[in-house]
């Protein structure tokens, strides 16, 4: 029986991974500034103010942790890359990301989030390399559908697996915006945090 995300609610917010507690399992979300992971969060708990979001790149400045049941978490990570933050707060959310994914022996799953208009950028590639030899099991989250043009979301997989060299079956492909494509993502995360 997959865990219920409908019933997530926050549990903390915290800027040192070390400090944070154990879990039984967790899931976490990374992706660039601004391409929706507060908003693909609330969508997959099925809430409109879970997650903060803004239309400002680098809102979530801390690791933030939902809780759909006790210590069973979805962790929302500091976005990487153009947010209007200085150097200095950049090289502190890389060693907050990196202490994080490294660190946590319940980490089921990465989901690195990207934007299906824009696609894969170097950034991003560069957090699936990370993870891969980190040797984490990650996932992609292609947010966005809806600004693409014509969409057939068969090709887009394909693209996204070819260039990202992800199965397909690890790739979601979603709208926050339009709500859609949620589905097996849900049912994705609710099976890995049972275990």
């Amino acid at each position: 029986m997959a865990i219920n995300l409908s019933q997530t609610s926050f549990f903390i917010s915290e800027t040192n991974a070390k400090l944070l507690p154990q879990s039984i399992a967790e899931v976490a979300f990374v992706g660039r500034s601004n391409v929706g992971k507060s908003s693909v969060i609330n969508s997959i708990c099925k809430s409109k103010n879970l997650a903060r979001t803004s239309k400002t790149p680098g809102r979530t400045r801390a690791i933030n942790i939902f809780t759909p049941s006790k210590g069973r978490w979805i962790v929302d990570l500091p976005g990487y890359g153009f947010a209007r933050v200085t150097d200095e707060e950049k090289k502190v959310w890389k060693e907050m990301i990196e202490t994080y994914i490294s660190s946590r022996k319940t980490l089921k799953m990465i989901y690195i989030l990207i934007d299906s208009f824009v696609g894969p950028t170097e950034l991003d590639f560069m957090m699936i390399d990370w993870v891969r030899k980190l040797n984490i099991p990650f996932k992609v989250v292609s947010n966005k559908t809806d600004k693409v043009k014509n969409l057939n979301l068969e090709e887009l997989k394909c693209k996204i697996s070819k260039i990202c060299e992800v199965d397909k079956q690890d790739i979601y492909c979603v709208s926050a915006k339009k709500q859609t494509g949620f589905g097996t993502l849900i049912n994705d995360i609710g099976n890995l945090l049972i275990k």
